[in-house]
């Protein structure tokens, strides 16, 4: 017989049965859930994600049409655009990964993404997952993209600069195009008329747009062990030739190099005032509403630039789309990084600001195939030599800016300007 304990006793062992069985088959359901992609959304409920933009002007007004058609083509996800200054973005986002308050998605630029990789706060994209689009990317733009042999960011833009120059006057001072730092030198001084306030060329005193000087005589930034190499004979070259142009030939406007000196710049160049200046792709639509340029779009002349006695050399940009490391929705935001990079919204980008896309086969438009301007920029970037690169590369323009206003102000003098560029180096990169 089995007793009344007994009878207790195995109703309890099987009530536990029935619980632990309960447990074991729910278990799947329960982690399934928890360990789904946070990306994921709830049926019927969208997923949010914020985009910090650095774009300006007329690229970012196209970034609404952009965004309308991401958000047919994928309802499920809504994209939260804030614009955000360019110059002051990159700590600001760093900050705000740190603190959890950042966006899921930033447009950065080329310079500032190994110090995120080096932070770990942008998350590495897989090149097996983007394969379709790493092939299609220009080259420069996948190595813009790469740090340590892993990409970090989808590339949606790229540029350079070129000699920019008033036909007109060129025509009327019977000047040609020139393709050397000699020539370049002739054609400023033959098209300077100080009498009637017009100048061969404007100087933009700015570190990116000092390089064509400098890496024209044959410097670099950096040795190929990553040291600081801005001490040479090729710097001090470089801003001699820019006092001749100012100082001995006086083929410079006279302006205040201190104040919203790029809008000077394009203004001059737009108005007439000035025959010639280094800008990118970016700059064209702003010129050709120039008073020199309204009526007669044909007057506006773009070719390489000069070369040194080491060769031409144009900076390359390049700007991307990162992913936060603390974005709760990886996958959404990827998919939208891609979208970024997409043949239809890299195309858009470029017809609204004569860009260059970071998408080969965009190159291949009719649009941009007939477009005179695009073409130069395409050949400056093929004829430009490589550069030794750091991480650190994009902290140097800083000061290196500050110093050549400082020079061409006759506040110092260029081997002075080197050194102080050093020990603001040195005093940073500890």
């Amino acid at each position: 017989m089995i007793s009344l304990f007994s009878i207790k006793k195995y109703s309890s062992n099987f009530t536990a049965l029935i619980l632990i069985a309960v447990i074991l088959y729910t278990l799947p359901t329960i982690v399934g859930c928890c360990s789904k992609s946070s990306s994921e959304a709830v049926e019927g409920e969208k997923i949010k994600l914020v985009f910090w933009n650095t774009m300006e002007g007329l690229e970012a007004a196209a970034m609404s049409g952009i965004l309308r058609e991401f958000s047919n083509a994928n309802p499920q996800i809504e994209v939260e655009e804030i614009l955000i200054e360019f110059y002051k973005a990159r700590e600001k986002f760093k900050e705000s990964v740190k603190s959890d308050s950042g966006p899921d998605l930033f447009r950065a630029d080329r310079f500032w993404i190994p110090d995120f990789a080096s932070a770990d706060i942008v998350s590495e994209i897989k090149r097996s997952v983007v394969k379709e689009e790493y092939e299609d990317m220009v080259p420069l733009a996948r190595d813009f993209v790469s740090w340590q042999d892993k990409m970090w960011a989808m590339p949606i833009s790229v540029d350079c600069l070129a000699l920019f120059y008033n036909k007109k006057h060129f025509a009327s001072n019977n000047v040609k195009v020139p393709i050397n730092f000699d020539e370049f030198l002739v054609a400023a001084q033959k098209l300077t008329d100080r009498n009637s306030g017009r100048y061969g060329f404007f100087i933009y005193p700015n570190g990116w747009y000092f390089e064509p000087f400098f890496f024209g005589f044959g410097g670099q930034y950096f040795a190929p062990d990553g040291s600081l190499a801005i001490r040479s004979d090729a710097a001090t070259k470089a801003f001699e030739y820019l006092l001749h142009l100012k100082d001995r030939l006086k083929a410079v406007p006279p302006v205040n190099l201190r104040a919203k000196i790029y809008n000077t710049m394009i203004n001059g160049f737009g108005s007439g005032q000035v025959s010639m200046i280094f800008t990118g792709p970016w700059a064209i639509r702003s010129i050709i509403n120039g008073t020199d340029f309204k009526r007669d779009n044909s007057n506006l002349g773009i070719a390489q630039l000069p070369a040194g006695p080491h060769g031409t050399f144009s900076p390359t940009g390049c700007q991307t789309i990162v992913i936060s490391k603390k974005s709760k929705h990886q996958e959404a935001a990827l998919k939208f990084a891609r979208y970024m990079f997409s043949y239809e919204a890299q195309k858009k980008l470029v017809m609204a600001n004569y860009g260059m896309p970071a998408r080969k086969s965009v190159f291949a438009a009719p649009e941009l195939k007939q477009d005179p301007y695009i073409q130069v920029f395409i050949k400056q970037l093929q004829m430009s030599r490589k550069a030794n690169v750091s991480q650190f590369q994009g902290d140097i323009y800083a000061p290196l800016g500050d110093k050549l206003k400082d020079v061409l102000n006759g506040d110092l003098t260029p081997e002075y300007a080197i050194n102080d560029i050093i020990a603001e180096w040195k005093a940073n990169h500890k």
